[in-house]
């Protein structure tokens, strides 16, 4: 073979290398495709006109059906903005933008039964392993069963402690996957799709299963506390039907002395209007928080005032 001959064999291998990189890039099969769901109900949307089914997530493929608006579709996989559903004998994509997601809001929770004097610590862990191990060390000693609010990257991070949580009687629920605003309210940033939303859910819950055998239903707590109608009526539908809140928020993560959290979280739980009963206290383990060496006196106040303590189900329990 000539220079030149290899030269432009070089050339062709690599711009065919090239193409098919790009086609797994932007294939709905690739890694970046994110999750099969479990045929979630969603309604079209289009009033002026109909929503294309295409052969892959992309306004760029080629369309397979145009269906009606109010056509109940089942959601089977995501992929970015999009959904993965069949419609006419066909199989595709369509733009989760235009889609509503069916099924009974959640209901948002922020405190818990009144009638029994029981409160809820509960523990976000979302960022760094900050003081996880302290706190599960303090709870195990003081026979206290917590509830921990879990992205599914900080799981993936620490699966050696979700598997602990887990084996030592917490509770673990569903706090997305990457810690990101539903509603977009806390980040300035805009609201997420039905499809990312209904990701973060299910990827999440998918590596606790994995990590403990146990689902996060129907257990969410939105990051930042954002949520609004259509966060609620996207939880319901991935089948999370019940938004954890919170009575006190513990504010460790603004900076407070582990004194100032100790007072401030049994002075709100203690006071005459509120007395307490049933109320879910919002801490986080990470090691921007003094929360976890607040425990001690916290814990310590609180039984002298009465108090038991329980998971978010045995709080919230009628």
């Amino acid at each position: 073979m000539s220079r030149i001959s290899s030269r432009r064999a070089a050339v062709i291998i690599f711009v065919m290398c090239l193409l098919a990189a790009l086609a797994v890039i932007g294939s709905p099969t690739s890694a970046s495709a994110g999750v099969a769901t479990n045929n979630v109900p969603g309604k079209t949307n289009t009033p002026t006109t109909t929503l294309n089914l295409r052969s892959c997530a992309s306004t760029t493929c080629s369309v397979l059906k145009r269906i009606p608006h109010g056509t109940l579709l089942y959601m089977t996989a995501t992929s970015g903005d999009w959904f993965k559903t069949s419609y006419g004998g066909s199989t595709g994509w369509v733009t989760s933008t235009y889609i509503v997601l069916q099924g009974t809001p959640a209901t948002s929770i922020n405190r818990g039964n009144t009638s029994r004097r029981m409160v809820s610590y509960t523990f976000d862990a979302g960022a760094d392993v900050g003081y996880a191990g302290q706190i599960l060390n303090f709870l195990k000693s003081n026979n206290i069963k917590a509830s921990f609010g879990m992205t599914g990257k900080w799981a993936a991070a620490n699966p050696a402690l979700v598997q602990r949580m887990n084996a030592e009687g917490h509770h673990i629920f569903n706090h997305t996957w990457t810690h990101d605003s539903f509603t977009g309210f806390s980040t300035g940033r805009a609201a997420l799709s039905p499809a990312r939303r209904t990701e973060e859910l299910v990827r999440t819950n998918n590596k606790v299963i994995e990590l403990t055998g146990k689902s996060t239903r129907p257990y969410f707590r939105p990051p930042y506390g954002d949520y609004n109608s259509g966060v609620l009526r996207d939880l319901g539908a991935n089948r999370f039907s019940k938004n954890i809140m919170w009575s006190v928020d513990s504010l460790g993560w603004k900076g407070l002395t582990r004194t100032q959290i100790c007072d401030r979280v049994v002075n709100s739980t203690s006071s005459a209007t509120y007395r307490g009963n049933g109320y879910i206290h919002l801490f986080h383990v990470g090691a921007q928080s003094q929360d976890a060496n607040a425990l001690p006196c916290i814990t310590t106040r609180l039984k002298a005032l009465g108090f038991t303590f329980g998971t978010v189900p045995q709080v919230i329990a009628p």
